[in-house]
């Protein structure tokens, strides 16, 4: 699996969707942009290695006015009373708090989310602070600026923010909006993996165990790999399942590497769904299940993954855990062919279905969407 890292470094650029096995022979800019995040606000600390950041995820279009014209969140500090003479009306007063700008971040208000910050990073806060650089980064609520999002980042991390510690880590490893300068970019990573963030530890552990900026040290690498793991970054628990496997250690660990295996499926990790299905199909450090390998392989089929397409179909046509399904079999196989997967024997077994068979599995093809 994972036995030649030493190999020649790709030009490729990996997104987080597309990590695999090869991320460990990525050039260093390229396996880094896998956990390029958001740098909002580190308490109460997001989910920062989701596929889509939370302002993606409401109605709210990108960079829109809030709906409530230009009005910031209201929150009632509980002091106003009808008592109060100087608040006879109970009016209730407006309290700029440190999760202000945040909040209205997270509800797709980039508007108010922007002048709230700019607000609270005058005052010192540092969650605003890289709030701000976030904003910059992404050009929501503001134009896009690289170079003032480094220098909102960097103003932050220099203050203790580990989020923006991560941020400016990957920027000055990238040479985005600074002079690329991956000493500083190490510098930043550590204090950031000291402070427990995730996708610190998973980068500065491939870093370790790939021998790239600083002396490799597997030690190391195993315990921010595991660290990353354990707070649910899929790409680290892929990584981690994948390095048991292999002739890193005198004997493979076949059972951490099922159990991180099936961590990362179940975390959404396409390759990671392909490859526990394989695991359970061979019965390779779990209990062998037909019926389980089918439907761990079909959900990495449908999300699009061409071997997972392939090989359901090779199961589906021979009748493993459950009764052969040729139209099924013949729809994946199908699918497969037509990304470019050749198949001898499916092709084999395609052609000798009755002419219904083929056109129910043709039509079948037709309907079957990924999006």
């Amino acid at each position: 699996m994972l036995s030649k890292l030493n190999a020649a470094p790709s030009a490729s650029r990996l997104t987080i969707r597309a990590f695999s096995r090869k991320c460990l022979n990525a050039s260093l800019a390229s396996a880094l942009t896998l956990c390029m995040t958001p740098a909002w606000a580190s308490d109460p600390s997001p989910e920062l290695f989701s596929p889509a950041a939370a302002g993606e995820q409401l109605t709210t279009p990108i960079g829109a006015a809030p709906k409530d014209g230009s009005k910031v969140p209201y929150v009632f500090d509980g002091s106003a009373s009808i008592t109060d003479p100087s608040n006879p009306f109970d009016v209730p007063r407006f309290v700029l708090k440190k999760t202000s700008a945040y909040s209205a971040y997270q509800r797709g208000f980039y508007l108010t989310a922007f002048a709230l910050a700019t607000k609270l990073a005058g005052m010192d806060d540092m969650h605003a602070q890289t709030l701000l650089g976030e904003l910059y980064l992404k050009g929501t609520g503001v134009e896009q600026d690289l170079k003032e999002a480094a220098n909102w980042f960097e103003l932050a991390a220099d203050r203790g923010d580990r989020e923006a510690q991560f941020n400016i880590g990957l920027l000055y490893a990238q040479g985005q909006g600074v002079e690329k300068n991956l000493d500083k970019a190490l510098t930043y990573f550590r204090k950031a993996a000291e402070q427990n963030q995730k996708n610190a530890q998973f980068n500065l552990g491939l870093l370790y165990l790939r021998g790239q900026l600083v002396e490799r040290d597997i030690t190391k690498a195993m315990d921010l790999l595991t660290k990353a793991a354990q707070q649910g970054v899929a790409a680290a628990q892929y990584t981690l399942a994948n390095l048991y496997q292999s002739d890193f250690f005198p004997a493979p660990n076949l059972d951490q590497a099922a159990y991180w295996m099936q961590r990362a499926a179940q975390g959404g990790f396409l390759d990671a769904q392909l490859e526990f299905g394989l695991m359970l199909f061979q019965g390779k450090g779990v209990r062998q299940d037909f019926s389980a390998a089918r439907a761990w392989l079909k959900q990495a089929a449908d999300a699009g993954s061409i071997l997972a397409q392939n090989r359901l179909a090779r199961i589906l046509a021979r009748g493993y855990g459950q009764p052969a399904d040729p139209i099924d079999a013949a729809k994946y196989y199908l699918l497969s062919k037509r990304a470019g997967k050749s198949d001898d024997w499916l092709e084999k077994f395609f052609q000798e279905l009755p002419d219904k068979e083929k056109q129910l599995a043709i039509n079948a093809l037709k309907t079957h969407t990924l999006w």
